[in-house]
């Protein structure tokens, strides 16, 4: 079945707002076997979402459509599927009900705007949003399957997942795709590249592979789309399994997972407790950390010293280390980990310290220069990361190297 994916609103042509709606329907459809074959961007011209709508139809079988279902003059898009649909706007009890159960608790009048969201085509079937007043609707036409949700994305995403994914898997559609993924840290693409070419060089031609490298780690897929027969699943499952035997203790997980999660899980099932004494990332590994459900069960805390005085009184630094080597230094950054563990009785201490730009760096240590320990008080494992001048992207390298050192370092204990 072919998918296609319509995201509404002038403020994502302009750059205002990203499209993370279109990536997220993707990632969710593909646990039943679908991928997006088609995806528009469009303003909120009248015009312009009915000349999309055709071109949906004729290419799709399945219509997902997000923006536009607000209570402002921009949010059109009802009406417009109304007219596509050659179908009535008609007021929605439940829709107001639904208004009614979320802005009555708190005190909030229901306005003639909030009432013009319930409006909505005669043909259309709501779909439950417990996050906002915007409900989604679902319309069959023509063996074809519609979508219309809200543009907030966690509106959208609750939608998804509570409404339309089971409505699809209900309907037991037949798959158009297979794919498995295996993620692989702390190797370059090419590097990866040089190592699973020649292994797959047997492959099936149906057998589609990308390498999707992010920060310090790369995301290697196989792909099957169309004529899934159990013998090409049997297949791309053995190459997986072949990549990650070579690849050894670099893989930290497959399919839909991350680096924090695996992490997590790794030092969850060690019974191990976990803290960081984080510099130039100014806490950005802890949210990471933090944003994993159970967190509570092994995290303890972090410090962010930022300064000399609480790399000092807070995490244990030497200040003869700090004058004769500077904060953004392996022995700084050995003492970090060592007190922090001390500090909060950690099995696993992780210490940051960078200049993460764009200005602060010197020709001994320009910008981008990081420093990462990990360890206990008695056994430590450092890495030096030279990075660029971007700040943002400087913190987030920075975090996920020092997980992957984190990594390494509790495989070589536990």
């Amino acid at each position: 079945m072919k998918v296609s994916i319509i995201t509404i609103g002038d403020e994502i042509l302009i750059g205002q707002v990203i499209d993370s709606n279109s990536a997220r329907i993707g990632q969710m459809i593909q646990d039943l076997g679908l991928r997006v074959n088609f995806k528009w961007t469009i303003s909120d011209e009248r015009s312009e979402i009915l000349y999309t709508l055709s071109e949906a139809k004729t290419k799709s079988d399945i219509i997902f459509i997000t923006g536009g279902l607000g209570p402002t003059n921009d949010d059109i898009t009802k009406s417009i599927l109304a007219e596509f649909f050659q179908s009535n706007l008609v007021f929605s009890e439940k829709n107001y009900s639904h208004l009614e159960s979320l802005l009555k608790p708190r005190n909030i009048p229901i306005t003639e705007s909030h009432k013009s969201q319930c409006f909505v085509p005669e043909i259309a079937n709501l779909l439950d949003n417990q996050m906002g007043t915007a409900m989604g609707l679902h319309i069959e036409q023509d063996q074809k399957i519609w979508f219309a949700m809200p543009g907030v994305p966690y509106e959208m995403e609750y939608i998804m997942k509570h409404q339309v994914l089971p409505l699809l898997q209900s309907k037991g559609l037949e798959k158009s795709s297979y794919y498995r993924t295996v993620h692989i840290m702390g190797q370059g693409e090419t590097q990866i590249a040089s190592v699973i070419e020649p292994l797959l060089q047997n492959k099936s031609q149906s057998i589609k592979i990308a390498y999707l490298p992010s920060l310090g780690y790369v995301r290697i897929r196989l792909t099957v789309d169309d004529n899934i027969t159990p013998e090409i699943k049997k297949e791309v499952d053995q190459w997986i399994e072949l990549i990650s035997e070579k690849f050894g203790t670099a893989v930290y997980g497959f399919d839909d997972t991350s680096l924090p999660k695996e992490l997590s899980k790794l030092i969850s099932d060690n019974n191990l407790q976990i803290g960081f004494a984080e510099s130039c990332t100014g806490g950005y590994l802890s949210h990471l950390i933090t944003l994993i459900p159970g967190a509570s069960q092994y995290f303890r805390g972090s410090i962010i010293a930022y300064s000399y005085e609480l790399k000092t009184q807070l995490c244990g630094v030497l200040p003869n280390t700090l004058v004769e080597y500077g904060a953004v230094s392996e022995p700084t950054v050995i003492e970090m980990a060592k007190g922090i563990a001390k500090r909060l009785d950690l099995d696993l201490a992780i210490s940051i310290s960078g200049i993460a730009g764009p200005d602060g760096g010197t020709p001994e240590k320009p910008v981008g220069t990081v420093w990462i320990a990990v360890g206990n008080e008695t056994d430590v494992k450092t890495k030096k990361l030279k990075l660029s001048k971007d700040r943002q992207r400087n913190i987030e390298t920075s975090a996920y190297y020092a997980m992957i050192l984190a990594w390494e370092w509790l495989k070589e204990h536990y």
